[in-house]
């Protein structure tokens, strides 16, 4: 079939691979190139352009870039998120925070209040400082070598009580499949961080936006505040706000 999903696919990495030869191009040059309609090419550029993929102006189409920093800068933003999430935590809460490198930033802030942090992520040790004033609990379970921690142990800790706030990163999220991770060990945990924080807020830097990895964690609407940089566009983050998550952009 002519429009098969299949083939409506590899159109549309056709298109981003043309985009990354010549870095912009026309709709009427893309429909020249991929022997299509002007239509169909704007369909499918409307498409990757809500994934943040490809950007449009006056019918010219622009690959957009994920990688808008280098690694330090992007490690410098993921702090940030983590300590803009740290501000909401006040004291004697509770607070799942997954096993996220992102999520982790928040740690360190939250600890220094009298607060009950929950995470099976092992390398949260590394926190417990003189000036801590929190609570760790490691959640327990079949640890990897990263020392990110799965299994029943580490499942059953996370539905045996209930968090006031549950914070989470992601390798994806996009608003058709949710929120998503690669590993289906940590996917298992991740849903019941989910399903038991009374409040979830997730920390996404603009390179997690419009991408979905193997395994789904949440659904878009199970979040309730979204904290991410300011390389996101508004018309993305608009999608977000209409669905009544609140937002967060951090510089």
């Amino acid at each position: 079939m002519r429009n098969s999903y299949k083939n409506i696919t590899e159109r549309r990495k056709e298109i981003l691979q043309l985009l990354k030869k010549h870095n912009t191009m026309s709709i009427t040059e893309l429909s020249q190139n991929l022997g299509v309609s002007e239509m169909t090419v704007r369909r499918d550029c409307n498409v990757l352009s809500t994934r943040s993929e490809v950007s449009q102006k006056m019918g010219i189409i622009r690959l957009t870039s994920r990688e808008v920093v280098g690694p330090n800068e992007r490690e410098k933003i993921k702090s940030h998120l983590g300590l803009e999430a740290a501000k909401l935590i006040h004291d004697n809460d509770i607070v799942f925070v997954n096993s996220s490198t992102t999520a982790m930033y928040s740690v360190p802030q939250v600890l220094q209040k009298k607060t009950f942090v929950v995470t099976n992520n092992g390398g949260a040790v590394k926190h417990l400082t003189d000036d801590v004033n929190g609570t760790l609990i490691l959640s327990g379970g079949n640890a990897s070598k990263f020392g990110i921690m799965s299994g029943d142990i580490a499942n059953h800790t996370f539905l045996s009580m209930r968090s006031d706030w549950g914070i989470i990163g992601c390798a994806g999220i996009s608003l058709d499949q949710g929120i998503s991770t690669p590993s289906i060990e940590e996917a298992t945990v991740n849903r019941n961080i989910v399903k038991n924080s009374r409040k979830l807020m997730l920390l996404a830097d603009h390179t997690k936006f419009g991408v979905f990895s193997n395994f789904t964690i949440a659904n878009i609407t199970d979040i309730d505040l979204l904290i991410t940089d300011t390389f996101v566009p508004d018309k993305i983050l608009y999608q977000f706000k209409k669905k009544g998550i609140e937002v967060i952009q951090v510089p």
